[in-house]
């Protein structure tokens, strides 16, 4: 990638990313993590029913404008007993899995997205992240060469609100100090980063990874790119004098 464009002047002063499914993907995933400390810890079911479990119970999950640090402990406290079912010391169990996530060695960066960071920021474009996550992301992303000098991170548990909240994005467009029109937003969730972020009066990109077909209707007002490298000079300047 490069986005070395001297005649052009930059369209975006910031350019923020969701991180889950977007800059970082749990691995091994969620559902082999549980199993494999849920075993030991006596639990016996199978990786194929734990997880169908855990589809099952994320996928019902209701979620509230407004969130906490401890709602959100509580809320998984919950996610990994609904999961794993009763196990041998089922706080130490949890703990353990709960930290498990806050290690930067249990998150892939994505492709090209250490050094599609690396180049906006030579560019002079602000990186941020933009997330539904918690305090635990940012060891996560210390952790990692490539994601640890994004110094403006939205995380929801921290400002107390969830995207696709407008609240969430005032908190992104403060932060970034510029207007809502100069910030571009990219993650894999069509509602909550592109949507969501549209109404809020930013530009929005929807992450495909992978995608080789065209739009489908449900992305009428989104641009797909499939790769982070994909964030070519087009993107981010008005081309010409």
């Amino acid at each position: 990638m490069s986005v070395d464009n001297p005649s052009g002047k930059l369209k975006y002063q910031c350019v923020a990313f969701d991180a889950v499914g977007t800059l970082i993907h749990a691995t091994p995933s969620v559902p082999k993590a549980y199993h494999s400390i849920g075993h030991r810890y006596g639990c016996r079911l199978e990786l194929g029913e734990i997880q169908r479990r855990f589809q099952d119970v994320f996928s019902k999950r209701q979620l509230s404008e407004t969130t906490s640090e401890e709602e959100e402990f509580q809320y998984w406290r919950r996610i990994v007993g609904e999961v794993i079912g009763e196990v041998e010391q089922a706080d130490a169990c949890f703990e353990e899995l709960y930290n498990h996530f806050a290690k930067p060695e249990s998150w892939s960066v994505s492709p090209h997205a250490a050094e599609t960071i690396q180049q906006l920021q030579l560019a002079g474009v602000q990186v941020a992240v933009a997330s539904n996550f918690d305090v635990r992301l940012h060891s996560v992303f210390d952790g990692h060469p490539g994601l640890k000098d994004i110094s403006i991170r939205i995380i929801s548990s921290e400002i107390g609100w969830r995207k696709p909240n407008l609240k969430f994005y005032e908190s992104l467009i403060s932060r970034a100090n510029c207007l809502p029109s100069q910030i571009l937003m990219i993650g894999d969730d069509l509602q909550n980063d592109v949507l969501a972020a549209q109404d809020a009066g930013l530009a929005a990109l929807h992450y495909v990874p992978g995608n080789v077909g065209h739009q489908n209707e449900t992305d009428e007002y989104a641009t797909q790119i499939r790769s982070l490298d994909q964030l070519r000079p087009q993107f981010l300047y008005y081309l010409g004098k």
